[in-house]
């Protein structure tokens, strides 16, 4: 019987098969393009050049998905490296289309050729068209000669060293050897998942669900250093000439195409617009940050110095590194009473999920049914797959997949994955969305479920609220597709809907004790967690400018030269307020600005000033309001990228947005 599939992705193919798969690919695309440049001049349409060039984009987009996700998920080293491989080829391949004078020559041509036509475009069909050239000439198809031919190979050689940055992450395999007695303070549930060493010990990776456990609550000092040592020169060696190599190269590339440096050349089509701009937003946080910070600092270090005395051991005077986490646990549980050891028994992974999508569904009206194993096609045996439904008219929207647990080879973070996105077929009829979250939530063992701390199931939130935006999206055109917004605000309507997370009647529906489901977390708790939320926020946020600075600290540097581990250390001492250790480079595994996030990290920040703003409405007229709900899902998820998302922000608000709910949400409303 022949296989089954439920949409167009598929994720068995072979390592060969994704090869000739890439090869096909590209080769139908090309013959697309070529056909329509072929297009004479007089005969040109706004459906045969235009519409054609965006079905030709949505076309590649939906087929590359099976082609390169599998290097982010697959248990065969064979398939991921195929994957990679791919990636690399449609990655170049996208560069050269990108690049390609007769396309842009085409596209000039019908706006030439229907000038009348091209003026009268409205919505979706002039945004595309805007769009497309201004694509073309931040690609470099107005420069001339040698210097277009630079942005292209400087474009297609970024792309080659950012695939191999990432891949480096996701393929590393570090563990640290350790002994029981240097565990001391872990909790016994984190031994049984960990494989053992020939004396007895236990190798600890870098994963998440490894690594934190260790920094959060081991009370050997040397143990947690050693640890944090470890993370922060993971890939240390190969990546640093890699991320100092691009940065020199997207320096270049800013400069050929008549920018100042590669900041100004990706701010230009972001809400922020300027440099200036960005540099004022996270100095003048800084500056509102800096003295609550040091005040958790002092508080931090405090705690730091009674365990010294107590130990009988010297106190140093400073927060280091490898001490905030640790000493953030023990303020939480010694002053607010937030023991996230015994709260994480009242999220067992089913329960807090099937909460969390209860509560999306009734948000924004919708229905989620899980398909049976029979009717699936997935990459694991771990993933689930949903389809999703409009509550009210009973339309199908698309699927949504799970995969929630750490293995090797596995994308190491957590993150959303648009695998098929929706748009408007030649018949009018539309392919529907498909996306996959993927986490790395602890698994169960044989006497406890997957237990989430209440930081995953924030994170559990924050990544569904971007499936939601995939899902919940109409767009004509693949271009503006559910997340396909201003990078800058991308993170706000996932980031709105965390928020969640700390309401009352919420919290109550996401737990269940693990061994008494009835129980859900008691209101005490509930109240002390809530009462919580703003511990160390200062110093936390802190932490998150300094990522942002750093950012554009390398991405504004004179000719693009950086001592990228230099840079780091200095941001982390005068941002973040802890000192990196001697001999480590932690920008060698800060793979967001390798990827869509280069002169970008401000935008979680900034993006959380319209979040936070947008939870207004909600806090003051009900979370769980319906009305609102639909509100929210028809003026900011529905239009995707193809409206401005300040325009969207102020049609949902009915005002003007500000950031009074933002600073009172980072701890700096006082200053």
């Amino acid at each position: 019987m022949a296989k089954v599939y439920p949409n167009r992705l598929r994720f068995d193919f072979s390592a060969e098969e994704i090869k000739t798969k890439t090869a096909e690919a590209i080769a139908s695309s090309k013959k697309t393009l070529d056909d329509i440049a072929a297009i004479p001049t007089e005969q040109r349409t706004f459906e045969n050049t235009i519409r054609a060039l965006a079905l030709e984009e949505s076309e590649l987009a939906t087929l590359s998905s099976s082609l390169y996700f599998p290097s982010y998920v697959s248990s065969s080293k064979d398939v991921r490296d195929a994957a990679n491989e791919a990636t690399q080829a449609l990655e170049a391949y996208d560069v050269e289309k990108d690049t390609r004078e007769d396309l842009y020559q085409a596209v000039l041509g019908f706006k030439q050729r229907n000038p009348e036509q091209a003026a009268a475009l409205q919505g979706e069909d002039k945004r595309f068209l805007d769009k497309v050239l201004l694509d073309f000439e931040r690609n470099g198809l107005a420069l001339v000669g040698d210097k277009k031919q630079r942005v292209k190979e400087i474009k297609q050689r970024i792309s080659e060293l950012c695939i191999k940055f990432n891949q480096n992450l996701t393929e590393d395999v570090t563990k640290v050897a350790l002994t029981k007695e240097e565990l001391a303070g872990v909790p016994e549930d984190f031994f049984e998942n960990l494989p053992k060493t020939d004396d007895g010990g236990y190798y600890v990776s870098l994963k998440y669900p490894e690594l934190f456990p260790v920094l959060e609550r081991c009370s050997v000092e040397a143990t947690r250093k050693k640890m944090e040592f470890a993370n922060s020169t993971k890939c240390m060696t190969v990546n640093t000439p890699i991320l100092e190599e691009v940065v020199k190269l997207r320096d270049e590339e800013a400069k050929l195409l008549g920018y100042e440096n590669h900041a100004a050349y990706i701010l230009a089509i972001r809400m922020a617009k300027t440099t200036d701009t960005v540099r004022a937003f996270l100095k003048d946080l800084t500056a509102k940050l800096e003295k609550p910070a040091l005040r958790d600092v002092a508080r931090l270090k405090e705690l730091k110095k009674k365990e010294a005395e107590r130990l009988g051991v010297p106190f140093d005077n400073k927060l280091n590194i490898w001490d905030w986490r640790y000493y953030d646990t023990i303020l939480l549980e010694a002053e607010y009473q937030v023991n996230h050891e015994l709260i994480k028994e009242y999220f067992p992974l089913e329960r807090a999920l099937g909460g969390m999508l209860d509560v999306y569904q009734e948000v924004l009206g919708l229905v989620f049914k899980q398909m049976p194993t029979e009717q699936i096609h997935v990459w694991h045996p771990d993933v689930t797959m949903f389809e999703v439904f409009d509550a009210e008219s009973n339309e199908f929207l698309g699927h949504f997949y799970l995969d929630l647990h750490p293995r090797d080879g596995k994308y190491g973070h957590a993150a959303k994955f648009d695998l098929q996105k929706s748009f408007l077929l030649p018949d009018g009829s539309r392919q529907l969305q498909a996306a996959a979250i993927v986490a790395n939530f602890t698994k169960p063992t044989p006497t406890r479920p997957s237990l989430l701390k209440f930081n995953e199931v924030e994170t559990l939130f924050h990544e569904f609220g971007h499936a939601m935006h995939e899902l919940c999206a109409r767009t004509k055109y693949l271009r503006f597709g559910g997340t396909r917004v201003e990078r800058d605000f991308v993170e706000a309507p996932s980031q709105m809907l965390e928020n969640w997370c700390y309401d009352s009647a919420v919290l109550k529906r996401l737990s269940g004790h693990y061994q008494d489901a009835s129980k859900s977390l008691p209101e005490e708790l509930r109240q002390k967690l809530l009462a919580a939320k703003l511990v160390n926020e200062a110093l936390k946020n802190r932490r998150q400018l300094h990522f942002g600075t750093f950012d554009m600290l390398v991405h504004t540097a004179p000719d693009g030269v950086v001592n990228s581990a230099e840079l780091w250390q200095q941001c982390m001492k005068d941002i973040a307020l802890t000192e990196s250790q001697p001999g480590t480079n932690g920008a060698a595994t800060f793979g967001h600005i390798m990827g869509g996030y280069s002169a970008g990290y401000y935008g979680y920040l900034w993006s959380k000033v319209y979040s936070s703003d947008m939870f207004v409405r909600f806090k003051n007229e009900g979370v769980l309001n319906k009305t609102l709900g639909k509100r929210y899902r028809e003026k900011i998820l529905l239009p995707g990228g193809s409206r401005d998302a300040m325009d969207m922000i102020t049609d949902f608000l009915e005002r003007a947005p500000n950031q009074d709910a933002f600073l009172e949400e980072i701890g700096a409303a006082e200053q």
